[in-house]
């Protein structure tokens, strides 16, 4: 099995990073709202927050004996100095982003400190206090129902756009309907793949699906690019099948990928139990050949 390039280690540590300075970011606000008693923007302040932490989840971690890049091997250098020069510069931005954002709000409360603020706490300042605990202390009762229904409203929008499997007991194959093609819903793109070429089918929830690709597309700097070019060649001329495929939704994904192929489909709560299943039932009667040894 092909071995990953370094820098496998520090794959979705710009994501973790971002999301301590977001909410390194709304915690400064929070303190100046608190401390200028507004409420109206505190209120509007939570709600942009949850805007964007929907969507935020720490990427997970690429395995070194499962994970494979999705490219030739002639692309491994351009690549690996793409992603080195991604980790570098977004370190870069985030540090000096903190350092900005904690500079202005200390010029921002040295000048509500000036103009008296610290004379004018009252009510105001003490209500909007309350309503960042309480928003805080609460946040994990609602967020997942929350996240749980923009799943389903997602599933119902999206899905006569995205892409379905039918599954088959050698293969699968892939209904695109991506919207690059046409709005029609009934146009399709079809093609097979087969539990051979194949190393690994499994299924994952949204936001873990958005975290793992965040991590591929980082890990391959080349992945969009490739995988556009691939999807127009491929809505000209149907016998071009594509080798990566990325149609993230809010719902359960189903992965499907080897050492050449991968294929991240969205809206999979019909297909992707079959899917596994079929995989799994494949597998166990097509034995993978035992590694030789030294």
């Amino acid at each position: 099995m092909q071995r990953p390039g370094p820098g496998l280690a520090l794959v979705g540590a710009e994501r973790s990073m971002s999301i301590w300075l977001a909410w390194y970011a709304v915690g400064l606000v929070a303190l100046v709202l608190i401390a200028a008693g507004d409420l109206f923007f505190a209120l509007f302040l939570i709600v942009v927050t949850e805007l964007i932490f929907i969507t935020l989840r720490p990427q997970p971690k690429f395995s070194a004996s499962t994970y494979t890049p999705p490219a030739p091997a002639q692309w491994q250098p351009p690549i690996t100095a793409l992603r080195w020069a991604g980790i570098v510069g977004n370190a870069w931005t985030i540090g000096t982003t903190a350092v900005l954002l904690t500079v202005a709000i200390l010029i921002v409360l040295v000048i509500l400190s000036v103009m008296g603020f610290h004379h004018w706490l009252g009510v105001a300042n003490f209500i909007v206090f309350a309503l960042f605990v309480a928003w805080l202390s609460t946040r994990p009762l609602w967020i997942a129902p929350l996240r749980r229904a923009l799943k389903v409203g997602a599933t119902k929008q999206l899905g006569p756009y995205l892409a379905t499997i039918n599954v088959g007991t050698d293969g699968v194959e892939i209904d695109l309907r991506p919207l690059m093609f046409g709005w029609a819903a009934r146009r399709s793109y079809r093609f097979y793949v087969g539990f051979g070429e194949l190393d690994e089918i499994r299924m994952m929830d949204g936001l873990t699906a958005q975290g793992y690709m965040l991590s591929m597309e980082q890990y391959d700097p080349t992945f969009t690019v490739r995988m556009t070019w691939e999807l127009a060649h491929f809505g000209m001329d149907q016998k071009a099948r594509p080798s990566l495929i990325s149609m993230l939704g809010i719902g359960t994904h189903l992965l499907l990928r080897s050492s050449t192929l991968f294929y991240m489909v969205g809206n999979a709560d019909q297909f992707g139990p079959a899917a596994v299943a079929a995989w799994q039932a494949w597998r166990a009667t097509h034995p993978v050949p035992a590694t030789p040894t030294a």
